[in-house]
Order: structure tokens, then sequence, then C-alpha cells
């Protein structure tokens, strides 16, 4: 693999893709760092920041919004240059509503952890626009996490169907549990993440868990 100078982050104006963005431009050989965000000001705000802090002047916004199909595959559209590696950052609890709807039929926990990366990487890919590694920011949810009362997600057959109701929150209900099903959205992207390492044996696919850590905004608008 070529060394990768170039990287674009999802969900990059706070907690851990900021970090990621912050870590990353002080490393020798990287040049560009795309910030893909839906607020340009929480972007602006964020780049000033990291200029300040790496002295830097290598950040570039990608207006996103990771819920968005439309807004996704607007953002790749407007790319011209291929990015060497993609970190799928973007993610939490959902919002204020994680188990209502989206016009695309899947929840809102669904579609930040899991349908908007997917159709980012489609589009990267459709379009030949990522050269190098995609990797995946997932979670010990996956495989559950007792002592913060997440159960080990249960697939009971593994089928297309169960998948369905897994997206559009059919197998939890209207009042599943966020942080239940928060585990199942990232159980979901894993495997999705091994079947693409599978199909594209030219890219590296990597999906790891950052761990137990502060400092992040995934949590802080999840319902009481």
């Amino acid at each position: 693999m070529n060394q990768i100078q170039s990287v674009l982050i999802t969900g990059a104006n706070g907690g851990l893709g900021r970090e990621a963005a912050r870590q990353l431009a002080l490393q020798k050989g990287i040049s560009k760092v795309y910030l893909a965000c839906r607020n340009p000001t929480k972007a602006e705000a964020a780049i000033a920041a990291l200029e300040r802090e790496t002295r830097r002047k290598i950040f570039e916004i990608v207006l996103m919004d990771v819920t968005d199909p439309a807004s996704v595959r607007t953002a790749v559209a407007k790319l011209s240059t291929p990015i060497d590696a993609v970190i799928l950052n973007a993610g939490g609890t959902g919002g204020r509503h994680p188990n209502s709807l989206t016009s695309d039929g899947v929840t809102n926990i669904f579609a930040t952890n899991v349908l908007g990366h997917v159709v980012l990487v489609d589009a990267l890919l459709e379009r030949q626009l990522v050269t190098s590694t995609i990797l995946y920011a997932g979670s010990e949810a996956a495989r559950g996490i007792p002592k913060m009362g997440m159960r080990c997600p249960d697939l009971s057959d593994g089928t297309v169907d169960e998948f369905k109701s897994i997206a559009d929150g059919s197998k939890f209900g209207p009042e599943g549990d966020p942080m239940q099903t928060y585990g199942y959205a990232k159980l979901t992207a894993t495997l999705w993440m091994g079947a693409m390492a599978r199909q594209h044996p030219h890219i590296r696919f990597v999906t790891m868990s950052p761990g137990g850590t502060a400092g992040t905004a995934g949590f802080d608008d999840l319902p009481l």
C-alpha cells in the first residue's frame, strides 16, 4: 500500500472525529484532511481551532449529513480528487428521536451509524475516489457490554428480513432501547465491512472500536 496522504473523516467537527483530524495532521506525509460535517458553522470553528493547534492549513470542509443519503451523494459528486483513506466516524444514538423513521424508511440511529456510511462508501468506490483504506469506528456494543446494560445482539437467522427489521426498528418496537439498538447497528455495520473487504480486495477495510472514551458527543442528546 502507498503511504496515505489524504484522509476524509465523517463527524469531524467534534469528539473522536476532530481528535483524529488533529492527530493525523501532525503525522508526516499527511497533506490533506477533509472534515465531513453537516453543520458549516461548527465545521468552520473546528478548522480554525485545528489550524491553531497543528499550525497547518491542510483542512477542508465537505458538507455532508450522513443521515441523508441525498446529502452524501451530493457531497461525493463535488469531489474531484481521489482520497487515500476514509474514517467512518459519525454515529451515536440517533438524536432525541432515535427510533423515528427517516424518509428512507430506517431509524435515525440506523441512518447515522450504518446507511449514510454505506451510501458514502458505495459512491466513493463507484467514482474510484478512494485508493487505500476505509476505517469504521465500531463499538464493543456489537458484542454486548453487560456493565452498561447492553446485551449481546441476538441474530436469530441473519436473513435479509431480519436485517430489514433492524434497519426499520420493527425488531425492537417503537419503544426500543437506544442503548440496545445501537449495538445491533454497530454489529450490522461490522458485518457489512467484512463483506466489503471480500468484495473489494484492493481496498483495506478495517473495523476498530476506540474503546471507552471521554469527551465525545455520542450520548449528549439521548432521551432521558
